[in-house]
């Protein structure tokens, strides 16, 4: 405990929130603390004008002169401002909460409980009103205080458990509703669009090619229904259903979009675009990442080669390491890159137990790239595991920022090595991984796009 100030000091804390000229409190509005840059003197916004109106501003704790400065083109002290505002608030909550465990009509404190009267109560009121020899059940107030503590914890993540799942629940109706609102409005401008090429049709090939338009609007058509009907007799494939419909978008707090897509694996969130991308219906990215598991949060990967199409790799991190929070972030773009558009880099211990391929430099370094974005990496030690398929590794321990980003995925089992620091793994696709790692040649396989998955 600190000692407390000889009688008459004021603590260092209080002057350090107080202007030392006024002596009054620092705040967010009139007294705001503002920075003499040179010498760092802080004084309140008020006393600062004061002096400035009288000629050059002169800080009173050093003398240092400040010629021809404009008092509101001084800069802010942030940190003070904020503990200022703090240390009133926790003051106020302090007397309040004194003032609350008191007893108000003996002014003794509440140290009990009386289960019978289900009240608290002090040493005086258990002598008066409920005396535990009689038929009240009295327990020390610490008991029950843990108990509703308990309890409170409970109802609050079984709560939010519930509100996540109709969360998801809500953002998937509403996607496909606002999905169906602009894939028929595309459809009526289509149809009316091959209305007027039919009948301006005058040769085989002309109408041959209007017709196929039709046919192609009629099947989509019929995909725009198919949601409310189980038992519709007409089957098409929901990544046609899914690819026909327009984007809708998440906007992120720094402006950035994403495109997202009710697919059957869930909501796709992809990777963060500029936003100058158009778009017509945009949702709050953080609507969106708060239905996110946060223990076992999942991403994808979406993996190409040249032009042509690997495949789609499924991964589920381990949501409280920082290693899978950072790869998380770069899948999404959260925290600025990203690894769309990154190349696999190479392929290790090729056709031996361990193989695993490496990827993740989004600085496009050739695998010598793919700076931390994070600190205090997990690495060695406790987090060792023996090689696995389907592992997702870091590369690079913390003496190696800038490798920190790049990542390794195992193909094959090897109990006899290790990885220094397993952070996620492969749930479905490690097929189009092998797929890929036989591809010549390697260089042009990359990740195409990614993002974060929200099961539904």
């Amino acid at each position: 405990m600190a000692a407390a100030a000889p009688e008459g000091q004021v603590p260092p804390l209080e002057t350090a929130l107080s202007c030392g000229v006024c002596l009054s409190d620092f705040d967010a509005v009139f007294r705001r603390p503002l920075i003499l840059p040179q010498c760092g003197h802080t004084f309140c916004r008020l006393c600062i004008k004061d002096l400035a109106a009288r000629g050059d501003i002169i800080c009173p704790s050093c003398r240092h002169k400040y010629p021809s400065v404009e008092p509101d083109a001084l800069p802010v002290n942030f940190n003070i401002q904020c503990l200022a505002s703090s240390s009133k608030l926790l003051l106020a909550a302090t007397k309040e909460e004194e003032q609350g465990s008191l007893c108000p009509e003996h002014r003794v404190r509440l140290a009990f409980w009386c289960k019978s009267c289900e009240v608290a109560a002090c040493g005086e009121c258990l002598f008066d009103r409920h005396p535990p020899q009689d038929t009240h059940a009295v327990c020390r107030i610490l008991e029950v205080v843990e108990q509703v503590k308990q309890r409170a914890e409970q109802l609050s993540l079984e709560s939010c458990e519930e509100v996540i799942l109709r969360l998801g629940d809500s953002v998937s109706r509403t996607l496909r509703a606002l999905s169906d609102i602009q894939e028929a409005a595309h459809l009526l401008q289509e149809t009316a669009r091959i209305y007027r090429n039919a009948q301006t049709a005058s040769n085989l090939s002309s109408i041959t090619s209007v017709f196929e338009a039709a046919k192609g609007v009629h099947d989509r058509v019929w995909a725009l229904g198919k949601g409310g009907q189980e038992d519709s007799s007409v089957s098409i494939p929901d990544e046609v259903i899914m690819s026909s419909r327009p984007a809708i978008l998440a906007l992120s707090d720094s402006g950035g979009l994403a495109q997202v897509k009710v697919e059957p694996k869930g909501i796709h969130v992809y990777s963060l675009r500029p936003s100058s991308t158009a778009y017509s219906v945009a949702i709050k990215l953080t609507v969106l990442t708060s239905c996110i598991k946060k223990e076992s949060p999942m991403v994808f990967l979406e993996v190409k080669a040249g032009e042509r199409r690997l495949g789609r790799v499924y991964i589920t991190l381990a949501g409280k390491m920082r290693r899978a929070q950072q790869f998380q972030a770069l899948c999404l773009g959260s925290l600025g890159p990203s690894y769309r558009g990154t190349r696999f880099d190479g392929i290790s211990e090729k056709g031996e137990p361990g193989e695993y391929v490496r990827g993740g430099d989004y600085q496009g370094k050739g695998g010598l790239g793919g700076e931390a974005l994070m600190d205090n990496l997990e690495w060695g030690g406790e987090w060792c595991r023996p090689k696995a398929s389907g592992q997702v590794c870091g590369v690079g321990g913390e003496e190696q920022r800038k490798f920190g980003s790049l990542f390794a995925i195992c193909l094959r089992d090897n109990p006899d090595d290790i990885f220094k620091c397993p952070f996620g793994e492969v749930t479905e696709g490690l097929e189009v991984l092998e797929v890929a790692c036989r591809h010549q040649p390697f260089n042009v396989v990359h990740i195409a796009d990614c993002g974060l998955v929200i099961p539904l």
